[in-house]
């Protein structure tokens, strides 16, 4: 059993899921483009919700290196990112005492209220694996939406640097504050 299947485990705990593709046309998450990753695990349900996981090329969910996850979570629009990323953060240290966490920022993207955080896990009782994420958090006005970049190794000071600033250019479209959605160009 994977220890931190991106989210079931603590988001669970948070509320339940929904994908940023599924959330209502008018709210959704809007990433940069991460080349050499393809989607590995989706999954659906109108009540409970939805979360897409990205692993390298040529991975899977069960076997991977490194993802990136999308979840949101509808309903939960009044949790504020510190809030909802400390329920993430109290399930990592309920799986993993020896977790470490740094809040890493807090403020205001496109009208809205964000946090990132990163959380590590030196050995994860799971996979016997290290295992290392950066997430951020969105308060929207339909749900709660996180974007989160996990390693199962201690990662480089480069991949460090080049996924943080990824991470700055996530955001949340069409919520009244922010820009309309408009799609990235291929």
């Amino acid at each position: 059993m994977k220890m931190f299947r991106t989210a079931p485990l603590c988001f669970a705990l948070a509320t339940s899921l929904i994908s940023a593709t599924a959330m209502a046309a008018s709210e959704q998450v809007l990433m940069p483009r991460f080349d050499g990753y393809v989607k590995a695990f989706e999954a659906s349900d109108p009540g409970s919700g939805d979360i897409s996981e990205y692993v390298p090329e040529g991975q899977t969910v069960k076997d991977w290196t490194d993802m990136v996850t999308v979840n949101s979570a509808p309903g939960s629009a009044a949790a504020t990112p510190r809030e909802f990323l400390g329920i993430i953060e109290a399930g990592w240290r309920m799986a993993c005492p020896d977790t470490q966490a740094n809040w890493l920022g807090e403020g205001e993207e496109g009208g809205r209220p964000v946090a990132v955080l990163m959380l590590g896990c030196p050995r994860n009782p799971g996979t016997g694996k290290p295992e290392f994420t950066w997430i951020k958090g969105i308060q929207g006005l339909q749900g709660f939406h996180t974007v989160q970049k996990s390693f199962r190794a201690e990662p480089a000071e480069a991949d460090v640097v080049t996924w943080v600033r990824w991470l700055r250019g996530v955001t949340l479209c069409g919520n009244g504050k922010a820009p309309d959605c408009v799609p990235a160009a291929p």
